[in-house]
């Protein structure tokens, strides 16, 4: 029994609970379509501008700030940082390697020189002279070494030219070569090549590094004043940099915000409008004023469809009578072709095919839409408007004593602002003033200076180049000479033979020994003043992170003292090479943190006095935005019928053509038919004047009907058109968009009365953080342009880069490279005066080498008065020696012609009657029958006759 009673409870139990579970599903599923379905119904459009309630306010706003005006400006900076240094940088890096061998980067011994209490003090030289030896024994090394060379050269030159004088040191010679001077001429001659070929490179080294460096010299003062001008046009842009940010910008965001400070209770009742959506008030407003055009429209549509059924039965009428005259008139002149073809293509299908019968009358909707408008439907809307009017009314009563206030705070923050940046920009322009006061001047003398005196120094370089280049010249002709010349022949008017190249080397010799001392006094100032500028000017501006003088300086001027900067002079220079801001480079935080601008806020109390601002917003928003009888206007011009309106009939029916053939084009055939009948039918002489007659009416029914109702007919399917769409609203229909923006109406009214308050307590609050934002902004760009642009330095270092180009570059490497060259011309002096000594030697002799036999049997002495057979016999005594060492140097003066041993005997050697080649017989003719043996003069008598001088065996100039 039990069992039976349970069953149907359980069994009622799982269908209830079945039923729930489908009441739910069903529940959702219809709450979900009917979100889906109502996108654009009240409760979407809410959340929706909830969510973007921020962005909305956000955009009134302009949290950002305004448009400001941009501080960073493209100057014109005219300091030109590039350097070419025209084929010459092999030679600068040659020097720049010499001196960093010679002299240390470091300009003097660590501890030599220290600073206290901010000055100079150098150390003990009696104490520290071995250091101070030690650092420079190079450099003194090479000064002494030049210096010995200046003083030895002169003296060396005198005692060479006194043992010249007395016919030592290669002043005479044998008059033939020896064995070994062909192969000695050779090697000496390609040895002087060389050193004449390295000498020509120092002294064009010479002459374009002097020229460079007067160049640079010449161009130093517009270089000098183009970095000048830099530096002015730098702090000049630094100055308008900070009054824009701290002026223009600060007064671009002071009317902005006092602009939305001023609209204040403007921007929350739009805002609260917006949220709550009572916006849609103003999409019925726009509906209701629109009512009157809407009701023009109409009335021209309908007068258009009157006039169109009017004149399209006129139309019919009148084209159908001319029709009929056409066909009269053409069965005249059947015979014709012309005829019978415009009867049957252009006059038979004639007519107008055109009835607007059919026409839709909206005289009905007219009135409705009159009656409408006589209920002044605007002005029960006006009521609702008025509502929401008040509550901007009332905000702006409550907020009106606290706006000042917020103006004021802001106000002063703003002057302080303002004065930190006039003061910054007043002590920018003295600086400016200062450098146009203190460094025109000094520009101006240093010009004058340099086109005064600098033309010395260039001279000076270009006549010591000069004598170089006279010395290379001279080795240059004795080498031609000597190589492509012919030996030296009394008989040869020859001027370019061996013994002009011998004297050519012999004067280049000479102005080595001469002007030796000119040039090491001239290298020696050269290369003391090159290597000091390299050192204390331009090591220590492009490297002074290791640079002793810039410590120095760092430590005498010690800007953390005297001007409270913790920076030095290493740090300025490499930060202006990053293009830091002059807050960076001077690291200004210590002074002032541009951080603490943003405590302005506090600072001036503008946070208080927003949060005081938006606590004082307030206002009634109990409303009544749409009242019953503005919402029986609105349903009444719903039933209206305007938008149920047939716009596509109207719209169809103006699509047709009204006459089937264009009344303009018939009657143009007609003028070209007349013509034609005129020629070929004669006998019908009334037939032209008909179809005249025809044409013309035809041209006259065109303008009179068919042209007003096409033009009627365009501007009715416009306003179709136009109605057809606008009446819906972005709806299905007009009345699905006037119903619903009732909803929205009534819902916004709901939400007004009930959720007003707290949302318009939500947008003052938004409101003051958009202030607050706005101050931020201005404040977040003062301290980021302050930080990363304001016053960028990289001018700054282009200039300076530019001003060591101009000195360093464009002077100073010449300048060096000049000395260099001096130098390395003076090293080839040395091997350069002996090798042309020793080849002068060999050019001068006149004779070739006459073989061993000859040689040793050589020309006795034809000068001399005495017999040069030696009375004493050959012996082996010290005394014997001497002799034979005396006479044998008379020999080679040419005292003596057989050998000085006295062993030697005279022959006659007759061209061709020896061994020997016939170049070594004597060509002169022989009077040798006047001597009593009637042979060759064994013994000392005048000739009869000069005949010629000795030797006598002369070989003759065709054979050399």
């Amino acid at each position: 029994m039990d069992r039976k009673r349970r069953k149907p409870v359980t069994v009622s139990l799982t269908e209830r609970r079945s039923c729930n579970l489908l009441s739910f599903v069903f529940t959702c599923c219809v709450l979900l379509l009917a979100f889906n379905f109502a996108n654009c119904n009240f409760t979407s459009r809410i959340n929706k501008i909830s969510d973007d309630l921020h962005k909305a306010l956000d955009a009134v706003l302009e949290m950002d700030g305004p448009n400001y005006t941009d501080i960073y400006e493209n100057n014109t900076y005219y300091s030109d940082t590039k350097f070419h240094p025209k084929g010459m940088s092999g030679l600068y890096n040659v020097t720049t390697m010499f001196m960093n061998l010679i002299v240390s980067q470091e300009i003097y011994p660590e501890g030599f020189i220290k600073v206290v209490d901010g000055k100079l003090v150098l150390g003990s030289l009696s104490e520290q002279w071995q250091t101070l030896l030690a650092h420079y024994a190079a450099l003194i090394a090479v000064v002494i070494v030049l210096l010995i060379f200046g003083i030895l050269m002169p003296i060396c030159g005198l005692c060479f030219c006194c043992c010249r004088c007395c016919g030592k040191c290669g002043a005479r010679s044998k008059p033939f070569d020896k064995k070994g001077d062909l192969c000695k001429k050779i090697c000496l001659a390609t040895l002087l090549i060389g050193m004449g070929t390295l000498m020509l490179f120092g002294v064009v080294c010479a002459f374009v590094s002097n020229q460079h460096m007067q160049d640079g010299t010449n161009e130093l003062p517009t270089n000098l004043k183009n970095s000048v001008r830099d530096a002015d046009v730098y702090i000049q842009s630094t100055a308008k940099q900070i009054h824009l940010l701290l002026d223009v910008n600060y007064k671009e965001f002071e009317q902005l915000l006092f602009v939305t400070l001023d609209d204040c209770s403007n921007i929350i009742s739009n805002q609260l409008e917006e949220y709550s959506n009572a916006t849609a008030l103003t999409e019925v407003f726009t509906i209701v004023n629109g009512l009157d055009e809407i009701k023009a429209d109409l009335s021209f549509i309908k007068t258009v469809a009157r006039d169109m059924r009017h004149n399209a039965s006129e139309l019919s009428d009148k084209v159908r009578g001319v029709k009929n005259s056409l066909v009269r008139a053409l069965h005249k002149c059947n015979e014709v072709s012309q005829c019978s073809d415009m009867l049957s293509n252009y006059i038979n299908p004639l007519g107008t095919e055109i009835d607007f019968s059919n026409l839709p009358d909206i005289s009905q909707e007219i009135d409705n839409l009159n009656e409408v408008l006589n209920l002044d439907i605007a002005k029960t809307l006006k009521e609702g408007q008025q509502a929401l009017d008040n509550i901007q009314v009332e905000i702006n009563r409550t907020i009106s004593s606290q706006i000042p206030k917020v103006k004021k705070s802001i106000n002063t923050a703003g002057k302080e602002v303002i004065a930190g940046g006039s003061n910054v920009t007043t002590v920018l322009k003295k600086v400016s003033q200062a450098l146009d006061d203190y460094v025109e001047e000094p520009l101006k003398d240093i010009e004058e200076n340099l086109n005064k005196y600098s033309p010395y120094r260039y001279y000076v370089g270009l006549g010591v180049s000069c004598s170089l280049l006279i010395i290379t010249l001279c080795v240059t002709l004795g080498l031609v000479c000597g190589i492509c010349g012919k030996r030296p022949d009394a008989y040869s008017d020859d001027c370019c033979n061996k013994g002009a190249g011998s004297r050519f080397l012999m004067i280049g010799v000479g102005i080595m020994f001469l002007f030796a001392i000119i040039l090491v006094v001239v290298t020696i100032v050269h290369f003391f003043l090159g290597i000091l500028a390299q050192r204390l000017i331009c090591d220590s501006f492009r490297h002074p992170n290791t640079s002793q003088v810039v410590k120095l300086v760092d430590e005498v001027m010690n800007l953390k003292g005297s001007l409270g900067l913790d920076v030095d002079i290493n740090w300025v220079l490499n930060s202006c090479n990053k293009n830091l801001s002059i807050y960076n480079v001077f690291k200004l935080q210590n002074l002032f943190d541009i951080n603490e601008v943003i405590t302005y806020l506090d600072k001036f109390e503008i946070n208080q006095t927003l949060a005081d601002l938006t606590e004082q917003i307030n206002a009634n928003t109990s409303v009544d935005i749409l009242n019953d009888k503005a919402e029986a206007h609105l349903k009444k011009l719903v039933s209206s019928g305007i938008a149920d309106i047939k716009y596509d009939k109207f719209i169809d029916e103006y699509a047709t053509n009204f006459t089937t053939i264009d009344l303009d084009f018939l009657a143009s055939k007609l003028d070209e038919l007349v013509k034609i009948v005129q020629d070929k039918v004669p006998s019908q002489p009334n037939l032209p004047a008909d179809l005249i007659e025809s044409a013309k009416n035809l041209r006259a029914y065109q303008k009179l009907y068919v042209v007003p109702m096409t033009m009627g007919a365009k501007e009715s399917t416009v306003i179709a058109q136009k109605l057809k769409e606008s009446l819906k609203f972005g709806k299905e229909s007009f009345e699905v968009a006037i119903n619903t923006l009732i909803e929205e109406l009534k819902a916004a009214e709901h939400y007004l009365r009930y959720q007003g308050p707290s949302t318009m307590t939500a947008i003052a609050q938004n409101f003051g953080y958009g202030i607050e934002k706005q101050v931020r902004s201005y404040l977040y760009r003062v301290i980021n342009n302050t930080k990363d642009k304001v016053g960028q330095c990289g001018p700054l270092s282009a200039g300076l880069n530019a001003t060591l180009i101009a000195t360093c570059d464009k002077i100073l490497l010449p300048w060096n490279g000049f000395w260099f060259s001096l130098m390395w011309c003076l090293l080839l002096f040395i091997p350069t005066i002996i090798f042309s000594t020793k080849l002068a030697t060999l050019y001068q002799k006149y004779e070739p080498y006459p073989g061993p036999l000859v040689e040793a049997e050589y020309l006795y002495d034809a000068y001399a008065d005495r017999d040069n057979i030696p009375l004493n016999s050959t012996g082996n005594s010290k005394r014997s020696k001497l002799k034979h060492k005396k006479k044998q140097k008379r020999y080679e003066r040419g005292a003596f012609g057989p050998d000085a041993t006295g062993d030697g005997i005279a022959r006659d050697m007759p061209g061709g009657s020896h061994y020997q080649d016939t170049r070594y017989a004597d060509m002169a003719p022989k009077h040798w029958d006047e001597f009593p043996a009637g042979g060759p003069p064994q013994y000392q008598r005048a000739p009869a006759e000069y005949e010629r001088p000795p030797p006598y065996y002369f070989p003759g100039t065709e054979q050399q």
